[in-house]
């Protein structure tokens, strides 16, 4: 294998030219497409009302403190926001400029270790792969967290190879605890893994170098706690307690949001899944993954290559694989060293570039078509965003809003876009009297047994109608989205308002 570590002064490298393909590519579809599932809304909702309170401490989702992941996805999104505007584009746009800086950081240390050929097939693998290409596009935490993961198992490389100049290592030793703590501050504790190797590596340091490493832990620490210390001060220790003992711990124990199979046998059952699911993750890259294995026995003459790049693989996957909820996803820190190890072997055997462009290039072609054609379609089926859309005209800003049997977070992320008030989620037999409140009012309605009759009583209100699924859950839903205008009659006594009854069967925007 061509190997270039020795060489710092290598010439100047044209694997730059990734970067703004790569990132257009991630972008593509990002702006047309609602916000999916429940992770999606809850983030970028979250970003909004951060904004909105001007605490950068505290996430809050609906009004309510929200812990469920450290703040840098918040930062970043907000940065996007106040650069773009809200919307889908801007909410997934961290996700997208963090995978397209994965990609170039993993080609850059594949060139690092075996040229610049290893580099171009690094970063195409990467690019190309199929779960970077869906999580590039989620305004989620997730591609924060690896392009961190990424640059800490870089500068630990670098620190503990011992095959850079003296100076250049001390950077890479500066840049370590720096990229553990963002690390930490996108997704929590995950990102601490490179830790491990670290140590294991550091074992073959002189003890000068190995005390530098003492000052690792307090520096990361120190780094944290400037926003952890007055996040566990501001919610009296909350933000521990579930970011850390529900988010993380309890995960790890328990099956969470249905993701993972119940009782024990399913447990045992369920260990294999990440490993499963390199397979269709990494396709096609994990077949010739798969081929290169063997060649683990020489592992000795990596000079540390194969404990960073399989070795931090394989830890991360063991570590989720006993995990009890199980998330495709969770393992995704694994594929850029994944890539880079792939990258060297073909560079190594002399693999074709053609080859890997074509492979990559059918990939990407495969991916953008599912994306053109199937995009239009799903949008069709999400009804929320084209209800309000439908409705904005005669939505005030200062309305009461709520919602009946529908209490999504892209219903809050939606119905907040046109208006200033926090969501309220009522049960049916609640929904008579919100609508005889003072003031305009607006809920969002799924059809229902109890709300049929409720809606019959209220004929004057403006009513925008639409089918599709519950992305969430994958079921279908109907749903109403009732408008009360600032001058419609208001009171308990007054069911039929004096608004001409007008319904809407909603198209998307």
């Amino acid at each position: 294998m061509a190997d270039s570590r020795s060489g710092t002064n290598q010439p100047t490298s044209k694997l730059w030219l990734l970067a703004f393909p790569v990132l257009l590519f991630f972008l593509l579809g990002t702006g047309s497409l609602p916000l999916l599932d429940r992770d999606e809304p809850r983030f970028a909702e979250a970003t909004r009302e951060m904004l909105q309170s001007g605490d950068w401490i505290v996430p809050r989702l609906n009004g309510q403190d929200r812990f469920d992941k450290p703040p840098l996805i918040y930062w970043l999104q907000a940065a996007a926001f106040l650069a773009f505007g809200e919307s889908e584009a801007a909410a997934r746009l961290p996700a997208a400029a963090c995978a397209a800086g994965t990609v170039l950081a993993s080609a850059f240390w594949a060139r690092r270790i075996a040229g610049e050929r290893a580099g171009w097939y690094a970063g195409l693998i990467l690019a190309s792969a199929p779960l970077m290409q869906i999580h590039s596009r989620l305004s989620v935490a997730d591609m924060p967290m690896v392009l961190f993961f990424v640059l800490t198992c870089r500068s630990g490389w670098e620190c503990t190879t011992g095959s850079g100049s003296s100076s250049s290592r001390r950077l890479w030793h500066a840049a370590f605890p720096v990229f553990l703590a963002f690390g930490f501050l996108a997704k929590g504790p995950v990102a601490w893994l490179p830790g491990v190797i670290a140590v294991w590596q550091g074992r073959r340091l002189e003890p000068f170098r190995r005390f530098r490493w003492a000052w690792i832990v307090p520096l990361v620490l120190l780094l944290v706690g400037l926003w952890g210390i007055p996040a566990l001060l501001r919610t009296q220790g909350r933000f521990l307690e579930v970011g850390i003992g529900k988010h993380v711990i309890g995960r790890s124990f328990t099956v969470m949001e249905g993701h993972g199979l119940g009782g024990f046998l399913g447990y045992l059952g369920a260990i294999p899944f990440h490993f499963l699911m390199l397979f269709p993750g990494l396709f096609p890259w994990s077949i010739p993954l798969a081929r290169r294995l063997p060649l683990l026995r020489r592992w000795r003459n990596d000079g540390g290559d194969a404990a960073w790049l399989l070795g931090t693989s394989l830890l991360v996957l063991v570590v989720f694989s006993f995990v009890r909820t199980k998330l495709p996803h969770y393992t995704l820190p694994a594929y850029p060293l994944l890539a880079v190890w792939i990258a060297t072997r073909l560079a190594a055997d002399g693999a074709p570039m053609q080859g890997v462009v074509l492979k990559a290039g059918a990939q990407i072609a495969a991916i953008t078509a599912i994306a053109f054609f199937g995009t239009p379609l799903l949008r069709e089926r999400l009804p929320v965003r084209a209800l309000v859309a439908e409705a904005s005209p005669w939505i005030d800003p200062d309305s009461e809003v709520a919602t009946v049997g529908f209490d999504e977070p892209s219903a809050v992320w939606y119905l907040r876009a046109r208006t200033q008030g926090f969501v309220r989620h009522l049960e049916p037999d609640e929904l008579d009297d919100f609508l005889a409140g003072k003031g305009p009012r607006l809920c969002l309605v799924a059809e229902g047994p109890k709300t049929g009759d409720i809606l019959s009583r209220w004929p004057g209100l403006r009513r925008f109608e639409a089918s599709g699924i519950n992305i969430a859950n994958g079921k279908p839903v109907r749903l109403r989205l009732l408008v009360r205008e600032a001058d419609s009659a208001g009171g308990a006594g007054n069911r039929i308002l004096a608004v001409p009854e007008q319904t809407v069967r909603s198209s998307p925007p």
